[in-house]
């Protein structure tokens, strides 16, 4: 039965993939040509196709072929499971911002059409934006609340950063417990504060699997990034002892960890 269910899904998939390449061969691509230079009509195709229609064509095909993923990977606005968290912080926004001022990491701008477009620039020029914006990831719902970067080289190309979402508990959290990540979490600030966080490092500019869209490509050694970032606040006696909670190796997509997550208190 189970292989029954599988061989439709595929199928399914297939039938959906063909549809879009004619969709977009012939009545997008065919049509631009009869009007525009080919190349004009090639980008203008490429845009279309990898910021419009394959995103939400993606998250379909993930829906009907989803299984066993690890629910503590952040997702991708096309529903692909991407950075996995691997460090937890406890303590208010405050002790959060400082500890990265402490260590030199700039806080990410927001995402906005200005911020955009002056990121846009600077990675052409391979010029310095310490500050560069974050692509929207999400987690409990919803995309982060605050992230730090650290540049490698002053290149907007290259960089140690982190993601944090906030959260609230009246108990220690077990990072293993499926629940906990799968739920919406409703912030309280009277309370201290959580901070779920997803560290990666970004090695240069590629392209999205599937979609094509620009965007940097990922050190797939996760782990490098946790030990960083984690000797980088110890050095700084930024935060206490840390504790690990061991969920076990994996390897998905293009992500390699021994699986621990990081839990440590934050130092005023």
């Amino acid at each position: 039965m189970k292989f029954l269910i599988r061989f439709f899904e595929r199928i399914a998939i297939i039938i959906i993939n063909v549809a879009i390449l004619w969709l977009i061969a012939s009545q997008i691509l065919g049509r631009l040509d009869q009007k525009l230079p080919f190349f004009f009509a090639l980008v203008i195709t490429y845009l279309i196709s990898a910021y419009i229609i394959l995103p939400p064509v993606v998250n379909l095909a993930l829906l009907i072929l989803r299984r066993g993923r690890i629910p503590r990977f952040t997702r991708a606005r096309d529903g692909f499971y991407v950075d996995p968290v691997n460090i937890i912080l406890t303590g208010s926004k405050d002790q959060l911002l400082n500890v990265f001022n402490k260590i030199g990491w700039s806080k990410a701008d927001p995402l906005t059409l200005k911020t955009s477009s002056k990121m846009i620039k600077t990675f052409l020029l391979n010029k310095s934006y310490p500050q560069a914006p974050f692509s929207s990831l999400f987690l409990f719902g919803r995309k982060q609340d605050i992230g730090f970067q650290e540049s490698i080289k002053n290149s907007p190309r290259k960089r140690h950063h982190i993601r944090f979402w906030a959260t609230n508990t009246d108990k220690i959290i077990d990072p293993l417990d499926t629940k906990y990540w799968t739920k919406k979490h409703r912030l309280s600030h009277s309370k201290i504060f959580t901070w779920i966080g997803a560290g990666s490092e970004d090695i240069g500019l590629g392209f999205k699997k599937f979609t094509y869209q620009v965007s940097h490509r990922v050190d797939p050694n996760v782990d490098r990034e946790r030990d960083y970032i984690l000797a980088k606040l110890k050095k700084a006696n930024c935060i206490g002892k840390i504790n690990y909670y061991k969920s076990g190796k994996f390897t998905i997509g293009k992500y390699t960890s021994d699986g621990r997550i990081a839990v440590a208190k934050l130092k005023s």
